[in-house]
């Protein structure tokens, strides 16, 4: 697998820090015959406590886009919702349905 890139990291505090990440997970699909890639997501959420400690939260799902611009749409949507990671397999299956029925109305 190659590296994760960060696309987004929002910050809130309400008492606690909280860090939303977002990463894309580029993948090569056969780097012997072509370059050909695909994307998958990545969503880590940091939690730091007043008192000490810290829990991080993370969900990936890997192989979803086959176009850069598909997976910085996608990306750019759930950072605008603030997607938290226990929601991402939700968002994305949510996304894949909507955009069958977008592709199926324009045919």
């Amino acid at each position: 697998m190659d590296n994760e890139i960060l696309y987004e990291s929002l910050k809130k505090e309400e008492g606690n820090l909280i860090f939303l990440n977002y990463y894309i997970i580029p993948e090569n699909i056969s780097a012997d015959y072509c370059d050909l890639k695909c994307y998958g997501i990545k969503i880590e959420k940091t939690i730091i406590y007043e008192g000490g400690g810290k829990t991080v939260e993370s969900r990936q799902i890997n192989n979803v886009f086959y176009r850069y611009s598909d997976v910085e749409e996608f990306l750019k949507s759930i950072v605008k919702k603030r997607v938290e990671p226990c929601d991402l397999r939700e968002t994305v299956e949510k996304y894949i349905v909507e955009s069958i029925d977008r592709a199926k109305k324009s045919a």
